[in-house]
C-alpha cells in the first residue's frame, strides 16, 4: 500500500513537471514568435526570387531590392525577416491574410488592385519584350508567335502578355515555362531549339552579357513599373510605407542605390564585343594573372577590377598604342611611366605594376575629396583617365549646380560639359573629354560585373579568375 501510494505520488509529480515544461515552451515559443514575426520592430518580408532583389553576379552588393528594405528597416528601426514565396498570387495571398508586412515581385501592370494591399509608387519603369536566337530567323510580323516556340518565365505579367497575343492573334502559342526570368530562362534561349523569348528589359540587360546570341527583336509598347506591395492591416506600417515613399525618388541614396546597381548597362549589348572579352579573358588572363594578383596585394586592390582596367584599356594587347601616344597594357603617357618608375610601358609586368601603383596614388587623392565606398572607387577611375585636375573641375561644376558632388550617379551627369566650352572656360583646368570619362568608368564597371558573374555562373573562362577573387582587401570598396 505504501508502494503504491509513492508511486502515485511520484506519477503526480512527473504530471506536474510536464505540465510545467510545456507551460515554458508555450512561453518561449510565443516569445520568439511574437519578437521574429509579430514584434512592431519586425519586418516581414514576402519576395519573388530574383537578381534584382538577392543578388547572386553584382560585385556591388547583395542585392538592389535587399539594401533598399534595410534602408527602410534602418530609417525606421525596424529588423527585416526575409521570407521567399514562389508566385505574385502567393504573396498576395500572405498580405491579404495578415501575415506579412511587404511583398517584393517583378513588373506590375499599373491596373492591378487587391482587397487589403497597397500598391506603392512605381520606381523603376520596365518594358516587356521579345528576344530572338541570333542564329534563327528574327521576329518578321507578330504572326510567326504563331509557328514558333517561345520561352516564358512563369511570372503574371508574362502570362497576360502571352494571353492578350493569342486574343489578339486568335492562334495558340506554343510555350515553354520556366521558373524565372534568369539563368533557366537565357539557357533554353540561347540553344537553337528556340527561336523566341518573351522578357523584360531590365532583366536582357542584366543576363545579356552572358548570353550574347540572345538579340532583342521587339519592345512592346506597354510600360510596366516595380512597385512595393504592402498589407494595409497594419496602420502604423502603413503609413511608414507611406511616409518613406513620399520622400524617396529624390533622395540621395536612392538615385546612387539605382545607379550602383543598374546604371552603367549598355542601351544596346555589342555580341561581338562580349565575345572578344569572354576569349581574351580565356586566352590571356593566365598569361598576366601572376603579376595582377602580385599588383594587387602590393597596392590593396581588388584585382578583378584591375583585369577590367586592362581590358578596357588594351584588350590584354601588351603593345597596345592610342591615337595620343599612351601605350602598353594599361596605356600610360611616358610622363606617368616616368613619374611611376616604368622604364619600358610595353613591358607587361611593367605596365601592370604602374598601373597599380598609379591607381593607388589616385585612390589617395581621391579620398581627400571625402568620397567614400564605390563612389571613391568611380571617381579614381575617371581621374585615371582624364587626369585628377578634370576631376576637381567637375566636382567644382556640381556644387555649383547644387547637385552631390560626392556621388558618382550625378557627377557622370556633369562630366560631359566639361567638353563645353561654356562650362570649361570658368574652370581651373579648361577642356576635356568629359563624355570619355564617364564611358571609360561606365565599361570598367559592365566588365567588372561580367567578370564576377563568370564566377557565380560557372563559365569555363572563370577558371581563370580563380585564386583572384579570394584576394580583395577585406574591406572592399573602402
Amino acid at each position: 500500500m505504501e508502494n503504491s501510494s509513492k508511486l502515485k505520488t511520484r506519477k503526480q509529480k512527473n504530471l506536474l513537471f510536464f505540465l510545467f515544461f510545456i507551460q515554458i515552451c508555450l512561453v518561449a515559443g510565443y516569445i520568439y514568435y511574437h519578437n521574429n514575426y509579430w514584434s512592431d520592430e519586425v519586418l516581414r518580408v514576402y519576395y519573388v526570387d530574383s537578381e534584382r532583389i538577392n543578388s547572386h553576379m553584382s560585385p556591388y552588393g547583395p542585392g538592389f531590392e535587399k539594401e533598399l528594405v534595410g534602408y527602410f528597416s534602418e530609417t525606421y528601426g525596424l529588423k527585416p525577416l526575409w521570407i521567399k514565396v514562389d508566385s505574385l498570387l502567393e504573396g498576395l495571398d500572405k498580405l491579404q491574410a495578415g501575415k506579412g508586412n511587404l511583398l517584393l515581385t517583378g513588373p506590375l501592370a499599373p491596373d492591378n488592385s487587391w482587397s487589403n494591399v497597397v500598391r506603392g509608387p512605381g520606381y523603376m519603369k520596365n518594358r516587356i519584350v521579345l528576344a530572338h536566337n541570333q542564329w534563327r530567323y528574327p521576329l518578321r510580323s507578330m504572326s510567326d508567335l504563331c509557328s514558333s516556340d517561345a520561352v516564358v518565365p512563369g511570372r503574371f505579367v508574362f502570362s497576360q502578355k502571352i494571353n492578350e497575343l493569342e486574343r489578339r492573334m486568335k492562334c495558340t502559342i506554343q510555350v515553354t515555362n520556366v521558373m524565372d526570368a534568369g539563368q533557366d530562362f537565357f539557357n533554353l534561349l540561347s540553344n537553337r531549339e528556340h527561336r523566341f523569348g518573351l522578357i523584360d528589359e531590365l532583366n536582357l540587360s542584366l543576363w545579356n552579357g552572358f548570353y550574347p546570341e540572345v538579340h532583342k527583336t521587339y519592345s512592346f509598347d506597354t510600360e510596366y513599373e516595380y512597385a512595393w506591395l504592402w498589407s494595409s492591416r497594419y496602420k502604423d506600417m502603413d503609413k511608414k510605407f507611406q511616409e518613406f515613399w513620399d520622400n524617396i525618388a529624390d533622395d540621395p541614396y536612392f538615385i546612387s542605390l539605382k545607379d550602383k546597381y543598374f546604371g552603367f548597362f549598355p542601351l544596346k549589348s555589342d555580341s561581338y564585343q562580349m565575345r572578344h572579352f569572354f576569349r581574351a579573358i580565356d586566352r590571356y588572363l593566365p598569361l598576366y594573372k601572376e603579376t595582377i594578383a602580385q599588383a594587387a596585394q602590393e597596392f590593396n586592390l581588388d584585382p578583378i577590377l584591375l583585369v577590367a582596367l586592362i581590358y578596357q584599356e588594351s584588350h590584354f594587347d601588351a603593345e597596345a598604342e592610342s591615337r595620343t601616344g599612351v601605350r602598353g597594357l594599361v596605356q600610360l603617357t611616358l610622363d606617368t611611366a616616368d613619374f611611376l618608375g616604368v622604364s619600358n610601358r610595353l613591358d607587361p609586368d611593367q605596365s601592370i605594376m604602374g598601373g597599380a601603383k598609379y591607381l593607388d596614388f589616385i585612390m589617395e587623392r581621391v579620398d581627400e575629396t571625402g568620397a567614400v565606398g564605390w563612389d571613391r572607387w568611380f571617381f579614381t577611375l575617371a581621374a585615371y583617365n582624364q587626369g585628377l585636375g578634370h576631376l576637381y573641375d567637375a566636382m567644382e561644376l556640381a556644387e555649383r549646380k547644387g547637385v552631390d558632388s560626392l556621388s558618382w550617379a550625378e557627377l557622370k551627369e556633369i562630366y560631359p560639359l566639361l567638353s563645353y566650352r561654356k562650362y570649361f572656360e570658368t574652370l581651373p583646368r579648361g577642356y576635356t573629354r568629359g563624355f570619355e570619362a564617364v564611358n571609360f568608368v561606365e565599361n570598367i564597371r559592365y566588365y567588372y560585373y561580367l567578370l564576377y558573374g563568370m564566377s557565380s555562373l560557372l563559365r569555363p573562362e572563370a577558371e581563370h579568375l580563380g585564386g583572384l577573387f579570394v584576394l580583395a582587401p577585406g574591406n572592399w570598396p573602402d
